[in-house]
């Protein structure tokens, strides 16, 4: 049964690495609550608010049907209360609870619950070490292991594999004080979250028992999305907004992998232009041609330089020539005949610096930014 309303089912949930490999244990029911709740965060918000969640829906996600059975939802919102997690942090070990206060509202059918304070560094203003994923992927799935295991994977799934210590693994999915022979913990976590992932999710894995004199030590995962052979692509301006979305979390997916953020406005500007010079498969040559920008250690702004590489590539189109022509090369800027003029690297280097700089506020990266553009486009003109 889906409960919640579509709008909401294709938000998406960003949480620190940190958050993610904390060690808690929540029940199924506990984890969704969260995470309902956490997609209700704006990627602006800079202090939490009061996040709503309808009872009506609450009770049914219980599987309870008429009437909300207030009794029952109470105890399970002051049991959530009493939940706490660990964060590790270098040398430190970090314990907060998920939520500081709850209000039930039974006029108005909801009721509302506040993280707790000392959350904002691992759910606000992530510019750095996150994943980002659709609610809808964990909403539909029953085992709080499969829940665990889904996001634990899909922050590595840039990396494509990863390997995980056995008791590292049980902390992070909260089967640290179960399952102690490896066999039940096979049977327990790994197959079922394997198996409704593969049917539930846009992910799936698979695994290798890393060894030591027999005993399983550790774990080799390799992650693969889902197929997408099928799928048509059309223009983004045709696309609805939820698949737009889509795009730039898979866009972004490869900049975190780097460090590196683009807002959805920038992604939009920029995936135009690539849809003129790639056609069809531009996300997929986008992404490619970003990879190779950002394996370079000279490139200081890799979505400037990017933006840049794509107006020659358009410009190659318009006149019939081959794009390819233009490339990311490791002895020039760009393989044309020329190399990326002195000015954008001076503003490569002065936007670098502001962003590092503490007293320089967003507007004046902002006004660096359009100059950067600016020049751009009289370069190109």
């Amino acid at each position: 049964m889906q409960v919640l309303d579509i709008q909401q089912y294709n938000k998406a949930v960003t949480k620190s690495n940190a958050l993610i490999e904390a060690n808690y244990k929540l029940s199924t029911l506990e984890q969704k609550i969260i995470l309902y709740l956490i997609s209700q965060i704006h990627k602006d918000d800079d202090d939490f608010k009061m996040y709503r969640l309808p009872i009506q829906e609450f009770s049914e996600m219980l599987g309870y049907r008429g009437s909300p059975k207030y009794t029952e939802l109470r105890e399970i919102t002051k049991n959530l209360m009493r939940k706490v997690l660990e964060i590790r942090e270098g040398q430190k070990l970090k314990q907060l609870s998920w939520v500081s206060y709850v209000e039930y509202d039974e006029r108005s059918g909801f009721v509302s619950l506040s993280f707790d304070p000392r959350l904002k560094p691992y759910l606000l203003q992530l510019k750095r070490e996150f994943t980002t994923y659709r609610l809808k992927n964990v909403m539909e799935l029953k085992s709080s292991y499969s829940i665990r295991m889904y996001e634990l994977l899909k922050r590595w799934q840039y990396m494509k594999e990863v390997e995980i210590a056995l008791d590292d693994l049980r902390m992070m999915v909260g089967a640290a004080d179960k399952y102690h022979q490896y066999h039940n913990f096979k049977k327990r976590v790994l197959t079922p979250a394997q198996q409704e992932i593969l049917e539930k999710t846009d992910i799936w894995f698979k695994y290798q028992e890393v060894r030591k004199k027999r005993k399983v030590m550790a774990l080799r995962f390799y992650i693969q999305e889902k197929s997408t052979i099928d799928q048509v692509v059309v223009p983004i301006e045709e696309k609805t907004e939820n698949n737009a979305a889509d795009q730039y979390l898979k866009f972004l997916a490869v900049l975190q992998a780097y460090d590196r953020y683009i807002t959805e406005k920038q992604f939009t500007k920029i995936a135009l232009l690539a849809q003129k010079v790639f056609g069809e498969n531009w996300l997929d040559e986008m992404i490619k041609t970003t990879r190779e920008i950002l394996q370079r250690g000279d490139i200081r702004e890799p979505i400037a330089f990017l933006t840049y590489l794509l107006n020659e590539k358009l410009e190659r189109v318009r006149i019939g020539s081959d794009h390819n022509e233009v490339v990311v090369n490791k002895k020039v800027r760009v393989v044309r005949g020329e190399a990326v003029p002195d000015w954008l690297e001076d503003y490569q280097k002065k936007l670098a610096e502001s962003s590092q700089t503490r007293d320089t506020d967003e507007e004046d990266i902002e006004q660096i930014r359009r100059e950067l553009e600016e020049r751009l486009k009289k370069y190109k003109d």
